[in-house]
């Protein structure tokens, strides 16, 4: 069963993904450093105020807790020497409850929710806290923590309590249960206001972290940028410097070519040698082209000389200066254009666009195949486009190697580079010039049945 492999690749917008190399890595280390930065602040952040808040609240429980167990052992004694937790206890035993500030309520309720013994603050919370008695919010041997109101001039304001509830035992079975509270609303507004410091310490940090990222990743950008452009310095200059002897060996050639011609000897072995020269050194020649036109585009020098043209005549003249190229193959190179397709943009990138991409189609569509270039005019949102693409039935490229395809002297089957001639920068070319343009280009691709790219030029 044939396994088809089909990938519609992804539109690749230059204007974000090749306007500025240094900037997109210096962008991505900043992420990474105030990632990281961020991270472990909110860590610290959190780690801060789960360690107070533990402490903090540690601390009112014991205090509480201390308060009930010493209240509680009172009631206990009074009950093993002879009382009677059915009734009020006696006023010895009433003497070791005190309302203070760690205390603000104490209610010994009995069965029926009868009160036998209590005292308050404010005489508003008993009926607050029977109401919470009957709904069982109170855990026994526990701390509980709940909202009441309090009233201050006859104002009434929300306060959270902390309480804790002790049962009494008498014979095995429950007897009464005391409650105990104290008011914690300082220490729940402490936290409140604890929390939305650090918040905002926190987001003054992750601004001061994302600055502090930003720098360090521009100074670490520094001597990289310095090297890279050492580099291109050095390919732009290479290149210039090599198209001159070698248009003076091309020269040289063909002056012992028609040398060779003129004197009518017999030399096939000179002849071939001499062509194969020639092949070579043009071959030289256009990588010589290619690449310093590529470190032109990389020092921002690629710019494009606007002018109203016809795209369809255009077209047409690039497509029967390939047409030789295709004919040992027994390829159709077939163009659809609208008649009279007058568009304002670089006539000469035009070209040099659609020759570079119909020449891809070319060099990887085996016998007998075909080659179509289509050209479109449209408006997307009131903005005039112009689409060009160029559709083959050729070997097609594997999804791997999809998204690498316009990258420099990349190629998918190295052992094809003899065969099919070129380098691996026609279609970085490609795209240096689309880039220009702040256009689109698109790759869609199936395994053995073709490819097609299409690309969008904003006019």
């Amino acid at each position: 069963m044939d396994i088809e492999l089909k990938l519609k690749g992804s539109w690749i917008d230059w204007r974000r993904a090749d306007g500025d190399l240094f900037a997109m890595t210096r962008n991505r280390l900043t992420l990474q450093y105030s990632g990281m930065l961020i991270l472990f602040l909110s860590l610290f952040i959190i780690v801060v105020y789960i360690l107070l808040y533990g402490v903090i609240w540690r601390e009112q429980r014991a205090a509480l807790g201390k308060i009930a167990d010493s209240e509680f052992q009172v009631l206990k004694q009074w009950i093993e020497h002879g009382g009677d937790s059915r009734r009020p206890p006696p006023r010895e035993v009433e003497d070791a409850f005190l309302i203070s500030n760690d205390q603000s309520f104490y209610y010994l309720i009995g069965d029926g929710d009868n009160v036998q013994l209590g005292g308050e603050l404010q005489s508003q919370l008993r009926e607050q806290v029977m109401h919470a008695v009957s709904l069982g919010l109170f855990e026994k041997d526990d701390y509980t923590q709940i909202s009441m109101q309090t009233f201050s001039g006859g104002t009434a304001h929300d306060a959270q309590f902390l309480v804790t509830a002790r049962e009494l035992v008498l014979n095995g079975s429950q007897s009464s249960t005391l409650y105990i509270g104290k008011e914690v609303t300082f220490q729940h507004n402490l936290f409140r206001w604890l929390l939305i410091l650090l918040v905002g310490m926190a987001l003054l940090f992750f601004v001061l972290a994302i600055w502090f990222s930003y720098w360090m990743s521009r100074k670490a950008m520094v001597p990289i940028a310095r090297s890279y452009a050492r580099q291109k310095e050095f390919a732009a200059d290479a290149s210039h410097e090599l198209r001159t002897p070698l248009s003076v060996l091309l020269t040289s050639i063909e002056v012992l070519q028609l040398e060779l011609e003129e004197s009518a000897a017999d030399t096939p072995l000179v002849n071939n040698i001499l062509s194969g020269m020639k092949q070579e050194v043009g071959s030289v020649t256009n990588l010589a082209g290619d690449l310093l036109q590529l470190a032109r585009s990389d020092f921002g020098e690629l710019v494009l000389s606007r002018s109203v043209f016809n795209a369809g005549l255009t077209a047409e003249k690039v497509v029967d200066r390939l047409r030789p190229l295709a004919e040992p193959k027994h390829l159709a190179i077939e163009l659809d254009a609208p008649a009279g397709l007058m568009i304002e943009w670089d006539e000469e990138k035009f070209a040099q666009l659609l020759t570079l991409l119909v020449d891809n189609a070319v060099k990887y569509t085996p016998e007998n195949g075909a080659v179509q270039v289509r050209l479109a005019d449209m408006t997307v949102k009131g903005e005039r486009i112009l689409t060009v693409e160029v559709k083959d039935n050729g070997i097609g490229i594997v999804p791997e190697a999809l998204p690498r395809i316009f990258d420099r002297f990349y190629r998918q089957d190295k052992s094809r580079t003899r065969q099919t001639g070129g380098h691996g920068l026609g279609l970085a070319i490609a795209n240096n010039i689309v880039s220009a343009s702040r256009g689109t280009i698109h790759a869609e691709s199936v395994v053995g049945r073709g490819t097609t790219f299409t690309v969008r030029l904003p006019l």
